[in-house]
C-alpha cells in the first residue's frame, strides 16, 4: 500500500470497527469510507491520500466521484492545486460539461486565462456539448489576455450553438469587447439582446463612462428608466462619473436626489463618486457636505476631498484636511500623496517641498511608481530645488516620455540650457521620440542661454527630422531667441515667413527687441503692423506710444494717450511678485 495512504488506511480500520459493532450486518465499502472521510480533508497533503486511495481501489475512474474530487482540488486556493484537478479529468472518461467548468474555472481564479482557453478547446474537440457557463468563464479568459481574434470567433460560436438569448453569456461579451475597446461590436451584442436584466445595462454604462461618452452613458442611463429598471448602486457610479466628465452638475443632483429617494444603504463608493462629481462641477460646498454626513469614511472619501479643494485652488485647506486625515489614523496611498505632491507644486514653496520629503521618509513611503516619481520632480524643480529633482530622475529605473519632458523642462526653467540639451540628447539614443512639449522647453532654455545655433537646430530639426508641425507657441519661443541674441532684424524676416499672422505679443517681443538694439528704423516699420492689430487692452496701447516714443514720433504718441483716454484704457492693477526667505 502506498505511504501515502496510512491515513485513510488507519481511519478506515477505524470506522469500520464503528460500524460493525453498530451494525454488524452492514458491508462497509471503500466508497463509504471515503465519502465518510471526504469532508474532514481540509488541505492538499489529504487530498493526495484521498487520490492515492481511490486509484488502488479503481474508483476514480467513476466519473460522479472523480468529478467530486476534481471539484475539491479546483476550488482550494493553493495555485498547484487546479493542475492537479486537469491531469485527473485528462484521464477520466465520460466526464460531463459541469466537471470541465469548475476546470476551466479554477484557472481563471488563478488569473491562468491562457490555460483556461485551451480546456476550452479541449472540450470542444472531444465533441462535448458546451453551456452558457462555459462560454461565459471562456469569453472572460480572452478577455483578459486579449485575445480579439479568439474572442471573435467564441462570438461566432455563441451564435451558431444558439445562446444569443443568453443575458450572462452576453454581458460577458460586452464586458470582453469593452476590455479590448470595440465598441461598436459592444453595441451589437446589446441591440442583439432581446431580454436586458439589470447587470446588462450596468454593463452598456460603463461601457461609455469608461471610454469618455459620458453624453451617449447619459443616453442609456435614462433609457434604462424608462425601461422599467431601476438604478443601482453600480449603475450610479457610471451616471456620476459621466456627469463628471460633462462638468453636468444639473444632471448631478438629480442622479443625487435619485439616491436618496430609492437606494436605502448607499455605498461608500457611491459616496466618493458624488464627491468627486461635485467637486469637478465646481460645487465645492456640496462636495464638503457629502464627505461630512459620510457614515464610514476610506482613503479615497479623504483623498477625493482633497483632489476637490485642489480643483478649487483652495490649496491651504487641502493641506490642513490631509493633516486631519493623519489624525484621524487613516494611512495615505500612492494616490493621496500625488494629490499631496501636486499641491504643493502649485504652491511652489521650498519650505513644503522639503517637508514633503521628509514626510514620505519618515512614513516609509520612498518606494515609488514612476508617476510618483515624475510628479516629485516637477515638484522639486516648481520649488525651486533642482538638484533633488535631477536625484529623483537618475535613481528611476523605468523612465517614460513624460519623465523626460518633465526634467528637461525643469532644467530649463532653471536656467541650465546646456544640461537640458545634454538631457535631450540622451532621451533621443535612449529611444524616446521628443513631442512638442519637449521641443518647446529646449526651446525655451535656448532663449534664456542665447543660445541661437543650438536653437535653430532645435527648431530645424523638429520640423525635417520629426516631421511636426510647429505651434504658436514654437515661433513664439523661436523669435525670443533671436531677439534675446541681438538678431532683431533676422527676427522680424522669420515673423513675415510664419505661416500663421503674428499677434500682438509677437510684435510686442519685437518691438522690445528694437528699442534694446537702438533699431529705431525697424521700430517705426514695426509699429505700423501694430497699428493695424487694432489694440483692444491698455498694455497694446502703451506699447505703441513707446513705439512712437522710441522712434521720436512724439505727435503720435501724444495722439495714442489720447485715444487711451476716450477709450477708457487705464491700467489700475499694479503688478506685483513675491519671494519666500528660508532660515539657515
Amino acid at each position: 500500500m502506498p505511504p501515502n495512504s496510512l491515513y485513510i488506511r488507519i481511519l478506515s480500520e477505524n470506522i469500520r470497527e464503528t460500524i460493525h459493532n453498530c451494525q454488524p450486518k452492514l458491508e462497509v465499502s471503500h466508497l463509504q469510507v471515503i465519502t465518510y472521510l471526504w469532508p474532514k480533508c481540509k488541505n492538499k497533503q489529504k487530498l493526495l491520500q484521498i487520490q492515492a486511495q481511490l486509484i488502488t481501489t479503481g474508483l476514480i475512474q467513476n466519473p460522479p466521484i472523480a468529478s467530486k474530487l476534481i471539484a475539491s482540488f479546483a476550488s482550494s486556493s493553493l495555485p498547484t492545486t487546479i493542475s492537479i484537478a486537469h491531469s485527473i479529468g485528462t484521464r477520466v472518461e465520460g466526464l460531463d460539461t459541469f466537471t470541465w467548468n469548475t476546470i476551466i474555472r479554477g484557472y481563471l481564479d488563478r488569473s491562468n486565462a491562457k490555460q483556461a482557453l485551451l480546456v476550452y478547446s479541449h472540450v470542444r474537440s472531444i465533441g462535448l456539448n458546451v453551456d452558457s457557463y462555459s462560454l461565459q468563464f471562456v469569453i472572460k479568459a480572452c478577455g483578459l489576455i486579449s485575445a480579439v481574434l479568439e474572442g471573435k470567433q467564441i462570438h461566432a460560436q455563441k451564435c451558431k450553438l444558439g445562446f444569443s438569448s443568453e443575458v450572462i453569456v452576453q454581458t460577458a461579451l460586452m464586458d470582453m469587447y469593452n476590455l479590448f475597446g470595440e465598441l461598436v461590436f459592444a453595441q451589437q451584442v446589446f441591440d442583439e439582446t432581446p431580454q436586458r436584466d439589470t447587470v446588462m445595462w450596468n454593463s452598456v454604462l460603463a461601457l461609455y463612462a469608461q471610454h469618455n461618452l459620458a453624453h451617449e452613458a447619459l443616453v442609456y442611463a435614462r433609457a434604462m428608466a424608462y425601461s422599467g429598471l431601476r438604478l443601482n448602486g453600480v449603475s450610479v457610479v457610471s451616471v456620476l462619473s459621466a456627469c463628471s466628465s460633462l462638468k453636468a452638475l444639473r444632471e448631478g443632483k438629480v442622479v443625487h436626489g435619485y439616491l436618496i429617494r430609492h437606494l436605502t444603504d448607499i455605498d461608500i463608493l457611491v459616496y466618493n463618486t458624488l464627491i468627486d462629481m461635485y467637486s469637478k462641477c465646481g460645487s465645492l460646498w456640496n462636495a464638503h457636505q457629502i464627505f461630512r454626513v459620510m457614515p464610514i469614511k476610506n482613503v479615497v472619501s479623504w483623498t477625493s476631498m482633497i483632489n476637490a479643494y485642489s480643483y478649487s485652488n483652495l490649496f491651504n485647506e487641502g493641506l490642513a484636511l490631509f493633516q486631519e486625515m493623519e489624525g484621524e489614523n487613516v494611512r495615505p496611498d500612492e494616490v493621496t500623496m500625488l494629490s499631496i505632491v501636486s499641491i504643493c507644486s502649485k504652491l511652489g514653496s521650498f519650505e513644503l517641498g522639503d517637508w514633503i520629503d521628509h514626510y514620505m521618509e519618515k512614513n516609509e513611503l520612498k518606494v515609488r511608481s514612476t508617476t510618483m516619481s515624475n510628479a516629485l520632480m516637477d515638484m522639486y524643480a516648481k520649488c525651486g530645488n533642482i538638484e533633488k529633482a535631477c536625484k529623483v530622475f537618475d535613481w528611476m529605473i523605468k523612465k517614460t516620455l513624460v519623465s523626460w519632458t518633465t526634467i528637461i523642462h525643469g532644467l530649463a526653467m532653471h536656467g541650465y540650457a546646456i544640461p537640458a540639451l545634454l538631457r535631450f540628447s540622451q532621451m533621443q539614443r535612449e529611444g524616446f521620440k521628443p513631442d512638442g512639449v519637449v521641443f518647446l522647453s529646449i526651446l525655451s532654455a535656448c532663449s534664456h542661454a542665447g543660445l541661437a545655433d543650438e536653437g535653430r537646430k532645435c527648431f530645424n530639426s523638429m520640423i525635417q527630422d520629426y516631421h511636426m508641425k510647429p505651434g504658436r507657441e514654437h515661433y513664439g519661443c523661436m523669435i525670443d531667441l533671436l531677439c534675446r541674441g541681438g538678431l532683431v532684424n533676422e527676427a522680424f524676416e522669420f515673423v513675415q515667413s510664419m505661416p500663421e499672422k503674428p499677434d500682438m505679443i509677437v510684435w510686442r517681443m519685437l518691438v522690445g527687441a528694437c528699442r534694446n538694439q537702438g533699431d529705431i528704423s525697424l521700430a517705426d516699420e514695426i509699429s505700423s503692423h501694430l497699428h493695424e492689430m487694432r489694440p483692444k487692452s491698455s498694455e497694446d496701447y502703451g506699447l505703441l506710444s513707446n513705439t512712437y516714443a522710441v522712434a521720436g514720433q512724439w505727435v503720435r504718441v501724444n495722439e495714442i494717450r489720447k485715444e487711451m483716454k476716450i477709450k477708457g484704457f487705464m491700467k489700475l492693477d499694479p503688478g506685483c511678485s513675491s519671494i519666500e526667505t528660508l532660515k539657515i
